[in-house]
């Protein structure tokens, strides 16, 4: 991820001082920039640098990016990118137990419940 997004424009590591913050993003010009927490587990991290590189597809450098809207926007991009639907439903069972779901997330390197909600969304899990 942290490749993918240099690759576009800068990403730095957040200040120690700020370790209540997962991650934002910003546009100088025209080149984006991402700072992210690298205080997190790594499979947080790579969420959180998903989630901002959907701020920076999705809402650009003219969209407002704010709001639990475009939050959720985010997340859904995010999710969809680390886990593909094809990838997920060809992989986890319906009601998946919690021993199934550790394993799946080693697939896809992201956290349980990451992988939790991403099933949720695809309908292999209910409330």
């Amino acid at each position: 991820m942290v490749h993918l997004l240099e690759a576009w424009g800068g990403v730095f590591s957040l200040a120690p001082d700020y370790a209540d913050v997962d991650a934002f993003a910003v546009w100088q010009g025209q080149s984006p920039f991402v700072f992210l927490n690298t205080m997190k587990p790594v499979e947080r991290g790579r969420f959180d640098a998903a989630h901002e590189l959907g701020h920076l597809v999705m809402h650009g450098s003219d969209h407002q990016c704010t709001g639990p809207e475009a939050e959720r926007q985010a997340n859904d991009f995010a999710s969809a990118f680390l886990m593909p639907a094809s990838s997920v439903l060809g992989r986890m069972p319906a009601g998946a137990h919690v021993d199934q779901v550790i394993s799946g997330k080693r697939i896809w390197k992201v956290s349980a419940m990451a992988l939790t909600y991403r099933m949720h969304d695809l309908g292999l899990l209910t409330d």
